[in-house]
């Protein structure tokens, strides 16, 4: 099916969310996919499914406030027990692969025993640092069995942290490679999400403009782009 993401200007521009799938949302510092993967969470919610919001860059208050203040009120959901936040706080490790290894197993183990319709991991770039290959791709198969069962996965990463060969390997895993970026046209600074693959022929633009907007949220830049 196609899940809506709460924001209707966001929809018709993007077609919705295949559910369930295996989705990687690939960007930098300040290009706003930690918003965009809480704009599909409240989307998926609001669709009536329940889930969890795995953080390593935010305690749960912290990530409730920062939704809170680009108009993606987290709350209501998380008290009734619609949505929960489960932050990994990265601060207290020394990250190696030994570590890395341990918390990816931990991870798989607690998705596989919680009742959940979705996952998102916000950001797995800490895990993938320090991940051997073989490890890498054995918990995105262990993903996919997740979406076998119904469950859609959401995995946030920063670019470069892949090589490129193993970049292409992750993308024939996934179901939909989103990447977001930051660009200036007419001389306003823009953020752009585009689509690098999707499955089953998923309507809607390849890119599309956006700006992360306090009042509002997430607001389309009504500013026509094409891939180069």
């Amino acid at each position: 099916m196609i899940l809506g993401t709460g924001n209707e200007d966001l929809d018709r521009r993007l077609g919705g969310v295949p559910f369930p799938s295996l989705i990687m949302m690939e960007g930098d510092h300040g290009t706003g996919k930690s918003v965009m993967a809480a704009q599909f969470a409240m989307g998926f919610v609001s669709a009536g499914k329940s889930g969890h919001v795995i953080t390593t860059e935010h305690l749960t208050m912290d990530y409730l406030r920062k939704m809170r203040e680009v108009k993606l009120d987290l709350v209501k959901p998380f008290l009734k027990g619609k949505l929960k936040i489960v932050p990994i706080n990265t601060g207290r490790f020394t990250w190696n692969s030994s570590i890395t290894r341990k918390v990816l197993r931990l991870l798989v183990d607690y998705v596989a025993s919680v009742k959940t319709d979705f996952v998102v991991v916000d950001s797995f770039t800490v895990l993938a640092t320090f991940v051997e290959e073989r490890e890498l791709m054995d918990f995105l198969r262990r993903c996919r069995l997740f979406v076998g069962e119904g469950k859609l996965m959401l995995l946030t990463v920063h670019p470069k942290v892949f090589k490129e060969d193993l970049l292409s390997r992750l993308k024939s895993e996934v179901d939909v490679y989103f990447t977001l970026s930051s660009t200036t046209i007419g001389g306003r600074r823009v953020k752009v999400l585009e689509k690098v693959k999707t499955v089953g022929g998923l309507a809607g633009v390849d890119a599309l403009s956006f700006d992360v907007d306090p009042s509002l949220g997430i607001k389309i830049v009504p500013l026509s782009l094409s891939r180069a």
